[in-house]
């Protein structure tokens, strides 16, 4: 690992140079209304790097909210063919968190039958981290996430004063910035910790993240489940901005011609009424509490014992999207030990 200095001026100046020399797609966090999305960038001024959360996380770049698989023919295989579309893109400003859940998305989509769609479009990916500098009053990423996202960052940021310290994590990442006007970093470890650490989460699991798979085992019959389950709309908005959500749908779409179809994948949620419709018509989790159980232990209990990491990095999107304010795990588990 190599650390380095840039102004923020440099930085921004170095970024115009990279979007107009179009080697790839230059993506950022900008300003959309009084929240933040991730767009293609036009200019390095349209960045924001103080942003609290933005309304999706980035995972929309490798695991579309529709996308095209196959297309063909009706009713001629011969026509049938692959599609993988995907194009070079690198993105600026990922807070730790949104990281941490691609580090779990590509364990997700590389295992077993691997999913080349989502994997080539990460091949093709430059990610540059960025620790927070605004506070986010649901989230509780601390809690819950390790080093995980350094795992898969490229660079990493961290603004002091007006530079920022730059981490460079992988060959990729010192390719990227070999045009930068980086210098060699003067900060002590403990500034640079005390940067990284300065903007605090406003809430915290009640327990320790490691104790959460065997505590949820423990809970299966708890009346949190309906007393929340009961609230809910199930309009899946909660796990449609979850940084790692990664359920789909498949769908086929063929043109009112017959002349050509494609398969397409969509997002799809485990809070969706017809989720878990099988065939008949039979419904695994018919009711809302069920739905809203099986999201929980998705997130706190399955996912950790697949994968040794929690299911949920405490990005707190659910809990800003949920109409009913029933959906932030750390309310879940609040009431959970506020009823034993």
């Amino acid at each position: 690992m190599e650390i380095l200095k840039i102004s923020k001026n440099d930085f921004y100046s170095f970024l115009d140079r990279k979007i107009a020399a179009k080697e790839s797609k230059t993506i950022g966090v900008v300003k959309k209304g009084s929240h933040y999305v991730f767009a293609e960038l036009d200019a390095a001024s349209d960045l924001c790097l103080d942003y609290d959360v933005t309304i999706l996380p980035p995972k929309k770049y490798f695991q579309p909210p529709k996308e095209v698989l196959l297309k063909y023919v009706p009713k001629k295989p011969e026509s049938y063919v692959a599609v993988n579309e995907c194009e070079p893109i690198t993105i600026v400003g990922i807070h730790y968190y949104d990281l941490a859940a691609i580090y779990l998305m590509d364990k997700a989509f590389s295992e077993g039958e691997r999913d080349e769609n989502y994997l080539k479009k990460r091949e093709n990916s430059l990610l540059i981290g960025m620790y927070p500098t605004k506070p986010q009053k649901n989230r509780f990423a601390r809690s819950v996430t390790k080093d995980q996202g350094r795992k898969v960052a490229d660079i990493m940021l961290t603004e002091i004063g007006g530079n920022l310290v730059v981490e460079i994590l992988t060959p990729k990442g010192k390719e990227y910035l070999k045009d930068a006007k980086a210098v060699k970093n003067d900060y002590s470890m403990k500034e640079l910790e005390d940067a990284r650490n300065n903007v605090k989460d406003d809430q915290k699991l009640p327990l320790a993240v490691e104790l959460v798979p065997q505590y949820l085992g423990n809970h299966y019959e708890h009346p949190v489940w309906e007393h929340f389950g009961e609230k809910c709309f199930s309009c899946g908005s909660c796990v449609l901005v979850c940084p790692t959500c990664y359920c789909f749908d498949a769908r086929e779409e063929i043109e009112l011609s017959l002349a050509e179809g494609k398969r397409v994948r969509v997002w799809d949620g485990c809070m969706l009424e017809d989720f878990a419709v099988v065939a008949d018509g039979h419904n695994f989790r018919k009711n809302k509490s069920s739905r809203f159980r099986h999201r929980i232990f998705r997130k706190g209990k399955h996912l950790p014992e697949k994968y040794g990491y929690f299911g949920c990095v405490g990005c707190g999107r659910c809990a800003n999207s949920c109409t009913a304010d029933i959906a932030g795990p750390v309310k879940v588990f609040n009431y959970m030990e506020e009823n034993k």
